[in-house]
């Protein structure tokens, strides 16, 4: 079973490639600027979200 770590991984992978195609088919420089600041909101956002969570009990 994945935690919610990984969920968050994948979710955030899938995301970036619907954007990405999105960004590739309109083909705007403006588009894709917004999409590069975006990326890398979003992806420092959940490093920081995850690095900043409890961590795992150990066994």
């Amino acid at each position: 079973m994945l935690d919610w770590t990984e969920r968050l991984t994948g979710a955030l992978f899938g995301v970036f490639l619907v954007t990405l195609s999105l960004a590739v088919y309109v083909d705007s420089a403006a588009l894709w600027i917004v999409w590069g600041v975006l990326t890398v909101l979003v992806t420092g956002a959940a490093l920081v979200l995850v690095n900043r969570s409890e961590p795992p009990p150990d066994p």
